[in-house]
């Protein structure tokens, strides 16, 4: 698990240092505080470990034309390296990204170390700037053999990277994804009837669900949801529905990883939020995720603290943390502050 994050010259942050994670995280804040990106530093960076080249990916989520690679860097500075770093189960693992300015054409070199005792680098890759081109890529797993107890850090560290989810609000227009995880819960009847009564408790429909042909190419099949009487379509349902299925299909299919999510509550009346958010909470304990979540929403932070939390204070001081984000657009210094203070959250989600 993640216990500490901290960010340096990373897109619209200056620098940033978030300690004490839990396994529930609540990020707060007004528009450009860094919530965002703090998702995103963190995600990248496992992505980065174990889907090398993620560059791209990083520089293109949020904008549909060409990013250069100085956008990665704060204030476009790209003279001191990007520096990601997080404590994950006791083992520091930096992310550094160089550019470097050479002939015939400027390189990118993104490297991962990690240490206990000793630096030992994870992986390195080299891109070319211009178009994100991998120019070398190495992985580095079986380096960490040296790290003390290295074979249970290294499971951890592999199941924890590779099964992560970060969900936005795009998240409603990925049916072919959507529809791929609940094809494997088809295998598995606790999981398609457990799922399907979550749907029956947030909507009030989708206790039967299934794969049917599709009327016009009947090779294909889509995932279907019984309403008054008849299947219909999933992709012709609501966003709140399409988005909920996602985020809590991703969550029950996999294990001991993170999942971040950005504004849950998108497209969500509060009532369906409410039990959405405890149905995630209750996920996240059975498969050991930790969650992490951006939202403007004061309802969010409701479902969860008076949800959740509000008679299980023990519950509440091992799982959850709710992060109040302030930004310096002078010098993207972001502060983080762990708070439980209503008057402070209130004045934030106003």
């Amino acid at each position: 698990m993640l216990t500490e994050l901290k960010i340096n010259n990373f897109k619209g942050i200056g620098s940033c240092s978030i300690k004490d994670l839990g396994q529930v995280n609540l990020f707060i804040g007004k528009n450009d505080s860094g919530k965002s990106t703090v998702l995103e530093a963190a995600y990248y960076l496992f992505q980065e470990l174990t889907r090398p080249p993620h560059l791209r990916a990083t520089m293109s989520k949020r904008s549909d034309v060409p990013a250069g690679i100085s956008e990665l860097w704060f204030n476009y500075e790209t003279s001191s390296p990007v520096e990601i770093s997080t404590d994950f189960d006791g083992v520091r693992i930096n992310w550094r990204i160089i550019l470097k300015h050479a002939l015939p054409e400027n390189t990118v070199s993104s490297n991962l170390f990690a240490g206990r005792t000793q630096v030992i680098l994870l992986g390195e890759n080299q891109y070319r700037e211009r178009d994100f081109v991998p120019l070398a890529a190495t992985t580095g797993n079986a380096n960490i053999a040296n790290i003390k107890e290295s074979v249970e850090f290294r499971d951890k560290l592999t199941q924890y990277s590779s099964n992560m989810f970060f969900i936005d609000c795009t998240l409603k227009s990925h049916i072919r994804e959507i529809e791929s995880i609940l094809a494997r819960f088809k295998r598995v009847p606790k999981l398609e009837s457990g799922f399907g009564e979550i749907l029956d408790d947030v909507y009030g429909k989708g206790r039967n669900w299934e794969f049917i042909p599709q009327l016009e190419y009947p090779e294909e099949k889509r995932l279907a949801i019984k309403e008054a009487g008849r299947q219909k379509y999933f992709a012709g349902f609501g966003d709140g529905l399409r988005c909920c299925v996602g985020i809590l299909g991703a969550a029950m299919s996999v294990k001991s990883t993170a999942i971040f999510i950005e504004e849950i509550e998108s497209h969500q009346h509060s009532g369906s939020l409410s039990k959405i958010v405890k149905h995630l909470v209750r996920i996240s304990r059975e498969n050991h995720l930790q969650i992490f979540l951006s939202t403007h929403s004061k309802d969010v932070w409701e479902s969860l603290y008076r949800g959740v939390y509000l008679d299980d204070e023990k519950r509440e001081k091992e799982e959850f943390r709710c992060f109040l984000l302030e930004r310096n657009p002078d010098d993207g210094k972001v502060t983080a502050e762990c708070t439980n203070d209503l008057q402070k959250i209130t004045q934030a989600l106003q």
